[in-house]
């Protein structure tokens, strides 16, 4: 069963909630399009932290035709991420329909190139699996699937919205320069550096070191090059950086003092027939938490409460 009403209609639905879902969980990453038609790779967008222009170039630009060339969208894309500054992390997404692939060249060597640059390149693929295409994602450290519908596709290319590990070897600590921009002021009447257009400055941020206008976050200002984000961004960043340690299964035993009740929920860890009941502690606090609570604070809360309510009262 092939996608209705097409290819590239379903691609194009589910690239866009993928694009809002990756910037919502990667407020401070940025992203670039590329594109594989009649042989060449053709760049529909620069990198960039803006979703909306992103999806607009996306929906402008419909087209497919032609034969399918890897290697070439591997060359540009290895070119284009060759300029992320090393504390970056580079990473490829390939939404891929052909079954084969038509190269001017040595496309192993490409891989090679792609490995040695550190790009970790995965792909989706929408028909059969493909020897090169699982090859590339093994060499790289990637992941390859094929969907097998529309919810499928859906479904694995969300998967990808989240960020992957970070590796010490690929992603160099650094520190980075960031301005914090406010609100201008409503009487102010300014060009925003992004469209040249005449705005108020109620309507954008102003840089702190230059003083332009720009009109969303987070951005690299196009004046001065300051990396320009808001407080909650960095917030919505934090637990990326620092993710909570995963909690040790344990079993509870009659008799055994504390650890009766979950400490985030506050249920019985106990069974009705009163027999011993498996479930999760913190290593770090020694609070118990059920099932529930677990996949909740690892997946949602991204903080421990028990570790949390420690470090308030030390603060108290």
């Amino acid at each position: 069963m092939d996608y209705r009403p097409s290819r590239m209609a379903v691609v194009a639905k589910c690239a866009e909630a993928f694009i809002r879902e990756f910037f919502d969980q990667n407020p401070l990453s940025h992203v670039g399009l590329v594109t594989i038609k009649d042989g060449i790779s053709h760049r529909l967008t620069d990198i960039g932290g803006s979703p909306e222009s992103q999806i607009t170039a996306l929906m402008g630009k419909l087209e497919c035709s032609g034969d399918s060339s890897l290697q070439n969208a591997l060359e540009l894309v290895c070119g284009y991420l060759n300029q992320i500054p090393s504390y970056g992390h580079k990473e490829v997404l390939i939404l891929y329909s052909a079954l084969n692939t038509c190269d001017p060249g040595d496309v192993m060597e490409t891989i090679a190139k792609c490995k040695k640059s550190k790009v970790r390149c995965s792909v989706i693929g929408l028909a059969a699996e493909i020897f090169i295409c699982k090859h590339l994602c093994e060499e790289t450290g990637g992941s390859y699937t094929v969907a097998l519908d529309e919810p499928h596709f859906k479904e694995l290319l969300l998967e990808h919205a989240p960020p992957p590990p970070a590796i010490a070897e690929y992603a160099a600590a650094n520190l980075v320069k960031m301005g914090f921009p406010q609100r201008g002021a409503e009487d102010l009447i300014s060009i925003c550096s992004c469209h040249k257009k005449v705005k108020s400055g109620a309507e954008g941020y102003i840089c702190p070191r230059c003083k332009v206008n720009v009109c969303e976050l987070p951005t690299e200002c196009r004046t001065c090059g300051l990396t320009l984000v808001s407080s909650p961004h960095l917030a919505r960043s934090y637990h990326h950086l620092f993710p909570v340690t995963p909690f040790d299964e344990v079993t509870f035993k009659m008799g055994q003092k504390g650890g009766q009740n979950c400490y985030g929920c506050q249920q019985s860890l106990i069974n009705s027939d009163s027999q011993s009941n498996l479930h999760v502690c913190c290593p770090k606090c020694k609070q118990h938490f059920c099932f529930d609570c677990d996949i909740y604070i690892h997946e949602s809360l991204h903080n421990c409460p028990g570790c949390e309510s420690q470090r308030s009262y030390t603060l108290l």
